[in-house]
């Protein structure tokens, strides 16, 4: 099912070049938008997250916020709360990202080590496009589906 409202993500996505928000920050901004949750207060939690933390190429940026996100729904803040709501979350996130893109670590899904390139090349732009982009409007549909079947 495609998430017409997941588009906001890109509304100020720009992660290749000057300006704009990384793969983390587009997730975030457009996720909390679709849910109404508080984008200025959680927007820059989602910051040192693109590129894989840090641009170091560890674990995609738009997945970690993407738990974040679940945390936000199915997270406890009372230590007597059980924590299986979040892990299942967790889990059913993580096993839809691993099945469809193969991988969970940013540098072996883009294929680029992001702090020896120009910021602003081209082989980082067209990356950006054919991959970055279709994993954070698809996080986007995960996070956003499994608010709306816990809220059912």
């Amino acid at each position: 099912m495609e998430k017409k409202n997941c588009e906001e993500c890109f509304k100020y996505y720009n992660s290749g070049g000057s300006g704009g928000f990384n793969c983390a920050e587009s997730t975030m901004y457009g996720v909390s938008n679709v849910l109404g949750l508080d984008t200025e207060k959680f927007l820059p939690m989602a910051s040192p997250f693109g590129g894989g933390i840090g641009r170091n190429g560890k674990i995609c940026g738009s997945l970690v916020v993407g738990m974040m996100l679940l945390g936000n729904k199915f997270g406890r803040n009372d230590p007597d709360m059980l924590r299986a709501p979040a892990y299942e979350a967790a889990d059913k996130l993580l096993e839809n990202f691993q099945e469809k893109f193969g991988n969970l670590n940013c540098r072996e899904l883009t294929g680029l080590d992001l702090k020896a390139i120009d910021n602003t090349g081209e082989e980082k732009q067209r990356v950006h496009h054919e991959v970055c982009r279709p994993i954070v409007k698809q996080v986007c549909e995960w996070v956003t589906e499994m608010y709306e079947e816990a809220d059912k």
